[in-house]
C-alpha cells in the first residue's frame, strides 16, 4: 500500500492548518462577492505554495505533483477558488513552459508567478470548445514576430492574470505548420484585451472571461515550441499542461 512520506505529511499538514485557520472563514465571502481572493494569494504566497513546483534554480521549491495535489486538496477543502489557484499556480500553463519553455520563457514566467501570478492558459473558443484543434485564433509570421488573432472565452483568470499561454494557429508564409503555444503578458503587451466576464453557478471568485487577441505581436522567441517542432507539438504541450 502507498504511503506519503515524512515531507509529504509535514507538507499536507501545513496547507491543512493554513486553510482551516485563514482560508476557511472567507470561502462563502468569496463566492458570493465574485471578488478574487488576493489576500489569500499572499497567504499562500508566504507559505511557499504558489510555484513549488517550479524548479530551484527558477526560485521555486522543485517539488512534485504528489506535493502540490496534496495542498491543493487541503485548500479546496475549505474554499474551492484557493484550491483552483494552488492548481494553476503549480500545474496547466506553468508545467508546459517549464518542460518545453527557453530560458527566457521560464525566468518570465517563474518570476510572475512567484509574485502571485495565477497564470491563464488560453484554448477555449466560442466555436472550438473541447474540440482544441478546431481553434480559428491564427498567429500569422511577419518578421521576427508572431501577429496573434482571435477570440478566446471562459478564460479563467481573465483580467487577474498577467502570464498567457495562448495557442493559436501558426501560419507562415501562407501556409499552416500547426498549433502553437505563445506567452503573452497582460498590461505589458498592446492586443491582449479582456472581455466580458461570463456568469458562473460556482468558483465565482476567479473570473472566467473573454480574451480578446487584436494584432497582438509576440516575438519570436517568446513561442514555446517542443523539440517535436510546430507540426507535432501540440500534443507534447497538451501532455505537459494535462501533467
Amino acid at each position: 500500500m502507498f504511503e506519503l512520506g515524512n515531507f509529504q505529511n509535514h507538507i499536507r499538514e501545513a496547507a491543512r492548518e493554513l486553510a482551516r485557520s485563514e482560508i476557511r472563514e472567507r470561502a462563502a465571502e468569496v463566492d458570493v462577492s465574485e471578488a478574487y481572493p488576493w489576500d489569500n494569494v499572499e497567504k499562500l504566497k508566504d507559505a511557499g505554495f504558489m510555484g513549488m513546483t517550479i524548479p530551484k534554480e527558477y526560485g521555486g521549491r522543485g517539488l512534485g505533483y504528489l506535493d502540490a495535489v496534496l495542498v491543493i486538496e487541503e485548500m479546496a477543502r475549505c474554499c474551492g477558488v484557493t484550491g483552483r489557484i494552488v492548481v494553476e499556480a503549480n500545474m496547466g500553463a506553468i508545467g508546459a513552459i517549464m518542460k518545453y519553455g527557453n530560458e527566457q520563457q521560464k525566468r518570465l514566467a517563474a518570476e510572475l508567478v512567484l509574485a502571485g501570478d495565477k497564470p491563464a492558459i488560453c484554448i477555449t473558443e466560442p466555436g472550438a470548445g473541447s474540440a482544441a484543434t478546431e481553434m480559428t485564433t491564427t498567429a500569422v509570421k511577419q518578421g521576427d514576430r508572431y501577429v496573434i488573432n482571435g477570440k478566446k472565452h471562459w478564460i479563467t483568470g481573465g483580467g487577474v492574470s498577467r502570464l498567457h499561454l495562448i495557442f493559436a494557429r501558426v501560419v507562415e508564409n501562407g501556409e499552416f505548420k500547426g498549433i502553437g503555444g505563445f506567452i503573452a503578458v497582460r498590461d505589458r503587451d498592446a492586443g491582449l484585451k479582456v472581455g466580458r466576464r461570463e456568469p458562473a453557478m460556482g468558483l465565482r471568485g476567479i473570473p472566467e472571461t473573454e480574451i480578446l487577441l487584436e494584432d497582438l505581436e509576440v516575438p519570436a522567441h517568446m513561442m514555446v515550441l517542443p523539440p517535436e517542432g510546430v507540426r507535432r507539438g501540440f500534443a507534447g504541450l497538451m501532455n505537459a499542461y494535462n501533467g
